[in-house]
């Protein structure tokens, strides 16, 4: 476990969920075909955190705006390393602060995260 301000966290509990027949999340159709150009995140109360995801398909920007993200992992090579980003929805399991799980297919490399919340934005 982790010690965070007071309060025990405990890591890996949300990775070893199986998210199988999870459907996809409705926020954006096709994530997979969008390149990510541009990652904000905002530290918040640990160990949450917002984070601005900028994606790009034929010369249109969109953003996607995740709330109490947690758990947040790239990897080398990260966006340019095979990503086929999907968005999946897992408010079915009835968890708090995770309702969002956004990674890649079959665990390609590139970007993962839970979220409680997400918004899409343009531009």
């Amino acid at each position: 476990m982790t010690r965070l301000i007071g309060k025990e966290y405990r890591m890996g509990t949300l990775q070893e969920a199986n998210l199988a027949g999870a459907p996809d999340h409705k926020v954006l159709d096709a994530p997979y075909s969008y390149n990510i150009v541009e990652l904000r995140y905002i530290a918040a109360t640990a160990p949450y955190g917002t984070l601005d995801l900028t994606l790009e398909k034929d010369g249109v920007r969109l953003v996607l705006r995740f709330i109490d993200v947690h758990e947040l992992q790239t990897d080398p090579g990260f966006p340019y390393a095979g990503m086929g980003l999907e968005i999946l929805d897992i408010s079915g399991f009835g968890w708090e602060h995770a309702r969002i799980r956004v990674g890649g297919f079959d665990g390609e490399p590139g970007i993962r995260f839970w979220a409680r919340d997400v918004h899409r934005l343009e531009g």
